[in-house]
């Protein structure tokens, strides 16, 4: 069984084998992230002419790397991803559960990561306690890696993609994995705690076109959802906290994003207790959870119950949310082989579609990304 393979599901690119996969590197990359190109709309002047279409990644022995992708045909470029050494100090994506991340605003396109701030040569096991938030910018075509000022002990930065904003908001937490906060990305005194209980990674994100954070914590009291993990709002904005899932059951892994094919309205997934995808859409002028309704709920395959890593993107006016689906529940198994799954959010396409080649060989697929083609979208994983 391979482990780790990153491959590329592109009908456009074997038209006679509709959902093919093509391995597009047998190096060992986890992790990758696609920069704002794989929204569809590739940009080779942007970024003192270095492009949008990219990816990012940190390797086992704590290197940053930039590469180019390929947006007719999903390669790497080069293949192994080594393209541009970043930083030497770069925190491997096991060692806190995330890799580097993409920051877009005004400043163009940014890296924002962990790192450490003692240098480490492996096997020797970097010191967690030395771990702390960096920032990594393009000037005159050379990426120049910087710790963020206030920002040791702290870890797992995840950055707003808001080009118009003047820099970016990023949100992480601490080493403990407690406590999550946010800041302007150059502004330390801005700092503030999210205002939840529970929470210890996995599960929070950026809404789209907003300085809100979606996230999992543990249910308010008094609630049905008191003793579970909930879906929260937190707007970062005002200081609001709310609350929008309330059942007797654990929902992790949300996004929330404006659905073209609902005139724009507000839309969000969960997976609940591990094993079905539900979409909720806003159906009031309030955030709590009477202004949502369950469009959709999924079912996985009994062979491959449990979702991971699910994601959405926009293509066509359409929403897609795809998914790693796993025979186990345990995120940390690699030997079981897991597959790749699809589903839309409007009725006539919210069945589940395996994306993953009947004749396909056993494979670990992790944490699958996309990224949008001139044709159609790719999926990396």
């Amino acid at each position: 069984m391979a482990l780790f393979p990153s491959v590329v599901l592109a009908a456009g690119r074997l038209p006679t084998l509709p959902g093919a996969e093509v391995q597009v590197t047998s190096a060992r990359i986890i992790d990758s992230e696609f920069d704002w190109g794989r929204d569809g709309v590739d940009c080779p002047a942007c970024n003192g002419g270095d492009g949008n279409s990219r990816l990012a990644f940190t390797d086992a022995f704590y290197n940053l790397w930039v590469a180019h992708v390929d947006p007719l045909t999903g390669d790497f470029i080069p293949a192994d991803g080594k393209g541009v050494l970043v930083d030497t100090m770069a925190a491997f994506a096991t060692d806190f559960g995330n890799g580097p991340e993409w920051a877009l605003s005004q400043l163009g396109s940014q890296l924002v990561y962990t790192r450490y701030s003692v240098p480490t040569v492996p096997p020797t096991p970097a010191d967690p306690q030395t771990a702390e938030l960096a920032v990594a910018s393009q000037s005159g075509g050379l990426w120049l890696p910087m710790a963020l000022d206030q920002g040791g002990k702290k870890q797992s930065p995840l950055a707003t993609q808001n080009a118009e904003d003047p820099v970016p908001l990023v949100q992480y937490q601490d080493l403990a994995k407690v406590s999550t906060f946010w800041r302007v990305l150059d502004a330390p005194v801005t700092q503030t705690r999210v205002p939840v209980k529970g929470y210890n990674a996995g599960s929070r994100r950026w809404v789209p076109g907003t300085h809100k954070i979606i996230l999992s914590a543990r249910g308010l009291q008094d609630t049905l959802a008191s003793g579970f993990r909930s879906v929260f709002l937190y707007d970062t904005d005002t200081g609001a906290l709310t609350q929008i899932t309330n059942e007797a059951a654990n929902n992790q892994g949300a996004m929330m994003w404006r659905a073209p094919e609902y005139s724009g309205d507000f839309v969000f997934f969960t997976v609940r207790d591990g094993r079905q995808l539900v979409v909720y859409r806003q159906v009031g002028s309030g955030d709590g959870p009477g202004g949502w309704a369950v469009i959709s709920t999924v079912d996985m395959p009994a062979a491959t119950p449990y979702v991971w890593s699910p994601e959405y993107f926009i293509h066509d006016g359409r929403s897609y949310i795809f998914f790693q689906m796993n025979p186990t529940n345990d995120s940390s198994d690699m030997t079981q082989p897991s597959r790749i799954g699809m589903v839309g959010i409007l009725p006539e396409n919210a069945a589940l579609v395996d994306l993953t080649p009947a004749n396909a060989p056993d494979r670990v697929r992790m944490d699958p990304e996309y990224f949008v083609g001139p044709a159609e979208p790719l999926e990396a994983a």
